[in-house]
């Protein structure tokens, strides 16, 4: 499997499958492709595994994808402006990222859903499941605003807004903590947790937060809606 990903601020992934080859998408992200690409909708983890996707929001069954004969092509995107990046996991490796990042991976890749803390997830707005990946393969996840990654070596804590948590090796600790003071919480405009990691291992944050992204999108509706009725 080869890849080039395209564009700035609204990107796609090329994929070329050389004959036999497979890779699996979440469902509504393909652009185009070859006519000698088969698609099949597939069932990740089983029925359970199809629930679980379908309770938080997203769609019950992948996209598989296949080279019938030769070459093809299939190029997948987000539904929003930002980044793509692609993580290569070695045999055993595991990454998590957060809810709705999943864009494609390869056909050895294993999917899973991995539900964190009530306590993170009702207070550090990452969601209640983040998405787990475990290697040998490449996986391509798609996050809002540009990226940039971090590798922490085990020295010092990193703390970030949960809502800009793209993704981070699953070596890593994570937890959630309260922020220095109540004074910071109500007036700093950084809300009221933040992601702590420690270990060793690779972090990885978008500049733009789904989380704070679609509370803006719904308050400024709001308002025009109020203005076009008075």
């Amino acid at each position: 499997m080869k890849y080039e990903i395209l564009g700035n601020n609204m990107q796609s992934v090329r994929i070329t499958l050389d004959e036999g080859e497979r890779i699996f998408s979440d469902s509504g992200k393909l652009v185009s492709k070859s006519s000698n690409v088969k698609m099949t909708p597939r069932m990740v983890g089983g029925i359970i595994g199809a629930i679980e996707r379908k309770s938080t929001g997203s769609s019950a069954l992948l996209t598989e994808f296949e080279s019938n004969s030769g070459t093809g092509n299939v190029s997948v995107a987000g539904i929003l402006p930002g980044k793509i990046i692609a993580i290569q996991l070695g045999e055993g490796e595991e990454f998590f990222s957060e809810h709705e990042a999943f864009l494609a991976a390869q056909d050895s890749i294993k999917f899973t859903l991995h539900t964190v803390s009530i306590g993170s997830a009702l207070f550090g707005g990452a969601g209640l499941v983040l998405q787990k990946f475990s290697g040998p393969g490449t996986v391509f996840i798609h996050v809002a605003g540009d990226i940039t990654e971090y590798n922490l070596d085990g020295t010092y804590e990193f703390e970030i807004d949960p809502g800009h948590v793209a993704g981070f090796d699953s070596a890593l600790a994570y937890k959630i903590k309260f922020v220095d003071n109540i004074k910071t919480a109500m007036f700093g405009g950084v809300g009221l947790f933040l992601a702590v990691f420690s270990g060793k291992g690779r972090v990885i944050t978008h500049s733009v937060s789904r989380f704070k992204l679609a509370s803006e999108l719904y308050t400024e509706g709001l308002q025009q809606a109020k203005t076009n009725q008075s």
